[in-house]
């Protein structure tokens, strides 16, 4: 399944939060933002994680009734501010204090 750039910014741009942000470490124990958005199909969900030191958000993985599709897709820089509100928006909304990476 490939996902276009106009989806994906479509996804971000209708921003419908699934939970609160969080923090994972990655295969090599690096610590990796993690925000969750709903798709615009039932069931559908969009995982985009922020490593340790870089500044551009990647599309991972997207769920689904069939599986999960791995994507790893870096986003340009506009989709990737956009993230980071929403990021920012999401923690406080659920009551965090901004997730610091360490």
């Amino acid at each position: 399944m490939n996902i276009s750039l106009s989806d994906i910014a479509a996804i971000v741009a209708a921003a419908h939060l699934q939970g609160p942000p969080t923090v994972r470490a990655d295969l090599d124990g690096k610590p990796v933002r993690v925000l969750t958005l709903r798709g615009s199909r039932p069931g559908e969900l969009y995982d985009f994680t922020l490593d340790d030191g870089h500044r551009r958000w990647r599309l991972e993985s997207v769920s689904h009734e069939s599986g999960v599709d791995t994507h790893g897709r870096t986003l340009g820089r506009r989709l990737s501010a956009r993230l980071n509100v929403l990021h920012g928006t999401a923690a406080e909304h659920f009551g965090q204090r901004p997730l610091a990476l360490p």
